[in-house]
């Protein structure tokens, strides 16, 4: 195997490329799989810690400098490895995890069912719009957002040229 292998993981980089890929029915699952690969590929780099035991160190100067550096290169992978687990972790329980004050606001924001004044109360999310009026009980309305969220996710992640609409509905920090 050779050095770069051990920094380049192909497991991680599939993911990550399935996870871009991925469309609004499966987005869930493509995060899972890249968080689960991210996992493994940084327990594979905490096992390289037997790798550079201070036998080396002592023989030469030389092999003292390049432990050292390969140290901080592993040490480096694994921050970048902490990283985007912590931002795939967001982005899951962005996508998964929604009240329903947040599902008001997501229905707001897309206008769903031509409605920009969806209100959140213990039984669901109602609207009226003057002699229109429509309801929505609390799993169908958080249901209802967060497919609207994974729509919003993957359309950003396909650079299509985006409304506003959908840059309030999947902030770009996440």
């Amino acid at each position: 195997m050779q050095f770069i292998d051990l920094f380049v993981n192909e497991r991680v980089l599939d993911a990550e490329m399935a996870l871009k890929q991925a469309s609004s029915d499966d987005v869930v699952d493509k995060c899972r799989n890249y968080l689960d690969a991210l996992a493994r590929f940084r327990q594979d780099l905490r096992e390289m810690r037997m790798l550079f035991g201070n036998a080396l160190d002592q023989r030469s100067s030389l092999a003292a400098e390049l432990m050292s550096q390969a140290r901080s290169a592993v040490r480096g992978v694994v921050e970048i490895t902490v990283r985007e687990t912590n931002r795939t972790e967001a982005l899951l329980g962005f996508l998964t995890s929604i009240n329903i004050h947040q599902a008001a606001g997501v229905l707001n924001t897309c206008k769903y069912m031509g409605s920009s004044n969806w209100e959140a109360g213990s039984a669901g999310v109602r609207y009226s719009n003057g002699f229109d009026t429509g309801t929505m009980g609390v799993e169908k309305a958080v249901q209802v957002a967060g497919q609207l969220r994974r729509e919003a996710y993957v359309v950003i992640n396909k650079n299509v040229d985006l409304s506003s609409t959908f840059r309030e509905v999947v902030p770009t920090t996440v």
